[in-house]
């Protein structure tokens, strides 16, 4: 005889699936007309940046563009000059996990490049890069609260969640016209430009969240006064708003942003001359909303007058349980080698790799940062040094639980440098974190209960009461499941407090 069994439905995200697309770069690059000639390659890099992500009935599919940006010593002037090129690329994975309320969650990371002057004028360059897909959804869960049957005994379990309200993924546009301060040469051409996404708040009022902080803009570029290139940072404050359905003051909020589209155009001044770039920026943004309750749910049962047939499944839930940002600085020294500094043309940094983990109420971020120099020798000219340092930092997070699992964030905000006598420089980089702490909750329940009538436990055989000796530790409900008591009448005759035996002793047990 099947037992009737209750329920309620709880909320989470759920990963459809993960995995990789390799994307090779393959191309020749011939220079523009207003490039002057090769004289020294520096530096090739490759930045992919995706534009759209779409889930389709039978695969995952993102589009975006490959940006090919060759660094070089010109031919004439011996003037670090930069070409840009832009190369369009469609990734794509076969899926069959549906359609309805799934996410593509996807980021481009560069695995090498490579980049050869067959000409003063003419490269040949390969390289590739992988775009990791991930296709999650917000999965309906049903947690079995109770089930009827007479003398069933069944064991609860009961925890604190946090039930997913709302996941969503969208983005905005900032834009920026941005002046050259007084004094500073005009613009001839651009050699390098970046962008870091830093949150520093998040607001909720009710259906809407509000998001504040910076993208902090990076530009390096050439004139025509100077070898020496010129340096331009600014900061671009932006509070977004988002409508969010459901949201309220007492929900928890998970937020990501990243920068997917840079585009940086010079523009002339009253004077004609290039003191002024038009910066534009797309910035997407994967939103998750929590709200804390507490569930209960069925996690064993047994019959005291029959056995029964149990189906269990495991239901996989999670707690929110601490967001955090916060910056840190990485102090590390650098051994320039056989190369003597005169001067640090250009120096930037970018995070190779990271990961997280918590201990001690703080979690610890550790991973690589790419270290990319500019120098100028004196008998050589300018030369391109880049360096792996290995960095440690972390987030206080003094938090309580289980399982605990941080999902990190970690970006460059600024990087500088000190040039010491011993041909050393100090880097000095100033990084942005963002933690979310969740505790991972495994719930495996009973999610239906039959009693099986052809195999009755006889009352005859069952003794009116036992004498057992139990061990410390030892859970009730184990010795009331063995001997068809319960843990009610255990506690009662035996004087117990709590679910478990304080110290070893004889017990009592009534059937």
């Amino acid at each position: 005889m099947e037992c009737k069994a209750a329920g309620e439905t709880v909320f989470a995200r759920e990963v459809l699936f993960e995995g990789n697309c390799e994307q090779a770069v393959d191309t020749e690059l011939t220079l523009p007309d207003y490039c002057p000639d090769i004289g020294r390659l520096l530096k090739c890099r490759l930045v992919p940046m995706i534009t759209s992500r779409q889930v389709n009935f039978d695969s995952l599919a993102v589009e975006g563009t490959a940006r090919i940006s060759v660094i070089y010593l010109d031919d004439r002037d011996k003037k670090i000059r930069c070409c840009d090129r832009d190369y369009p690329f469609k990734a794509s994975v076969p899926y069959d996990g549906g359609t309805e309320n799934v996410r593509l969650l996807a980021e481009a990371r560069v695995d090498y490049v490579n980049c050869r002057a067959v000409s003063q004028r003419k490269l040949d360059i390969h390289g590739a890069f992988t775009v990791h897909m991930t296709a999650v959804c917000r999965k309906e869960n049903e947690l079995v609260t109770g089930v009827e049957g007479e003398d069933l005994r069944l064991r609860m379990e009961t925890r604190a969640i946090s039930d997913l309200v709302s996941c969503a993924q969208t983005g905005f546009d900032l834009s920026e016209a941005i002046e050259l301060n007084e004094g500073k040469p005009p613009i001839s051409s651009i050699i390098r430009s970046g962008a870091v996404i830093c949150m520093e708040e998040m607001q909720i009022i009710p259906g809407k969240l509000t998001v504040r902080g910076n993208a902090i803009f990076t530009m390096v570029y050439c004139t025509e006064q100077d070898a020496a290139p010129e340096r331009l940072e600014y900061v671009i404050p932006f509070s977004q708003f988002f409508d969010i359905p459901g949201i309220d003051e007492d929900c928890k909020t998970d937020v990501s942003l990243c920068c997917d589209m840079l585009e940086v155009s010079p523009r002339t001044d009253s004077d004609g001359e290039y003191r002024r770039v038009d910066v534009e920026l797309r910035v997407s943004a994967d939103i998750r909303v929590y709200r804390d309750r507490e569930v209960s749910w069925v996690s064993d049962a047994y019959s005291v007058d029959y056995e029964l047939n149990c189906v269990r499944k495991q239901v996989r839930l999670e707690r929110l349980c601490d967001t955090a940002f916060d910056t840190a600085v990485i102090r590390q020294t650098v051994d320039a080698g056989d190369i003597k500094i005169e001067s640090v043309s250009d120096l930037w940094a970018g995070i190779s790799d990271s990961r997280g983990s918590w201990r001690d109420g703080r979690t610890v971020i550790t991973g690589n940062m790419a270290v990319c120099m500019i120098l100028r020798d004196p008998s050589r000219g300018a030369v391109y040094l880049e360096k792996n340092l290995r960095f440690e930092c972390g987030v206080s997070q003094p938090v309580s639980g289980q399982n605990l699992r941080p999902e990190i964030g970690v970006n460059v905000k600024s990087c500088g440098y000190t040039v010491t006598g011993d041909n050393r420089l100090e880097i000095q980089a100033e990084l942005c974190l963002h933690s979310s702490l969740y505790e991972d909750i495994p719930a495996r329940q009973i999610c239906s209960v039959e009693l099986d009538e052809s195999r009755p436990k006889s009352p005859e055989n069952r003794p009116a009461a036992v004498l057992y000796f139990a061990d410390e530790g030892e859970e009730l409900w184990d010795i009331a499941r063995e001997y068809n008591s319960s843990v009610e009448s255990i506690r009662l005759d035996n004087d117990i407090e709590g679910d478990t035996v304080g110290e070893s002793r004889l017990l009592i047990v009534t059937a």
